[in-house]
Formats: C-alpha cells, structure tokens, sequence
C-alpha cells in the first residue's frame, strides 16, 4: 500500500491544478461564519489546492490551510501567498489545543483510515472545536463506489482499496455511527451529486456541533 503523503504528492502534480470552489460553504454564512472574528480560529482540515481556502479568503477570512501533500500546500501557497499553512497527517493527532477551533471544515478527507483511525480522527475533531463551534464536512458515499472503477473489498464493507490506497464509503447509518449523536448535534445532513476535478462524485454533506 501507499502512503497518503506519497498518494497525494504524486496526485498533485497533475498539471493545470488551481483552487475552484462549489459554493457549499454559502447556506453557512450567515450564521456560522460570517460571525467568526479574528481572533476565532479556522482550520481547513483536508484543504488540497486550496479549494475552500480559496473561498473563506476571498469572503475576508483567514484560514490555517492543512494538507499532508507537501505538493498541494506549494501549489495552494501560489494562488494564495499569504495564507497560513500546515502540513500535517491527521491520523498523527492534530496540533491545536483542546477547545480551540471555532469552525473546522473536512471536505473529503477524513475517509481513507481503517475503522480505528477513523474514530481516533473523529474524536481529535471534536476535541479541538469549541463548544459552540462547527463541524463543515463531505464524505464519499456508497452511491459513490460505482465511480471508482477496480476497487478491491477488505474485511470492512465500508473500506474500499483503490490505486493503492483505502477509501471509505458512507451511508446515513455509517455516518451516525461514527458521528454519535450523544456526543455531536447535527445542524445539516445531504447526500449529492457534484463535480469534482473533472468527475462526478456522490458525497454526504454534515453540520456538526460537538456536545459536551
């Protein structure tokens, strides 16, 4: 197997990569982010190109953009030089402090670990936001295995192996599972279709606020 940071290195060097935003973020503005201050905390968890970095930027807000591709963050770092950046691997902890992270965004990126990792991640998120903070999220959905071409089973019916590394697919019941709801309040849950580098991609969409 590969590891994601060579996986995604390697990705990343496709050429004609630019930061592109969908517009998902809009229906939470309003309320959850256009009333962040400075001195809140924004983590894009995840961030690749720089996809939502892009969007919260351009929208006046100043992110921490966090790959594990060292590629991804050069890239990103030349669309939008000024912003803050972190390489780091989630599945190795994440170095904010507990409590502090007023809106973390994970677009499609927390599903490529094994069952342990995942909830190891899962609670690492709701460990550094704050109580009255926001989970912005998108996960692949088992509508979306059809998508990925040769993909091989594993002992999880949820973990797919696909070019070299695992995937993870989620339905409604996978994703209240990991995401209990005696310890999260969901504020949104969707599953849809859109376009992502070209392709099209079924995905969930969660809102999430942690319970203490």
């Amino acid at each position: 197997m590969k590891s994601l940071e060579h996986y995604w290195n390697k990705s990343y060097q496709r050429l004609g990569l630019k930061p592109t935003f969908d517009n998902w973020l809009d229906k939470y503005w309003q309320e959850y982010l256009s009333t962040t201050s400075r001195a809140d905390l924004i983590v894009d968890l995840g961030c690749g190109v720089g996809n939502n970095a892009k969007y919260l930027v351009e929208h006046g807000l100043s992110p921490i953009a966090c790959d594990i591709s060292e590629v991804a963050i050069r890239t990103l770092k030349s669309f939008l030089p000024d912003i803050q950046t972190l390489c780091l691997d989630m599945a190795e902890g994440l170095p904010f402090p507990k409590d502090s992270v007023q809106v973390l965004i994970a677009d499609l990126s927390i599903h490529y670990f094994d069952e342990a990792t995942t909830h190891e991640v899962i609670r690492d998120l709701h460990n550094v936001l704050k109580t009255e903070g926001i989970l912005l999220c998108r996960l692949n959905s088992t509508n979306e295995m059809s998508n990925k071409g040769n993909v091989m089973p594993t002992t999880d019916r949820y973990l797919m192996e696909s070019e070299g590394i695992y995937r993870r697919f989620f339905d409604r019941e996978e994703i209240e599972r990991f995401f209990d709801k005696e310890k999260w309040t969901y504020l949104h849950m969707e599953e849809y279709e859109m376009d992502r580098y070209t392709n099209k991609k079924i995905l969930w969409e969660i809102a999430l606020q942690p319970r203490r």
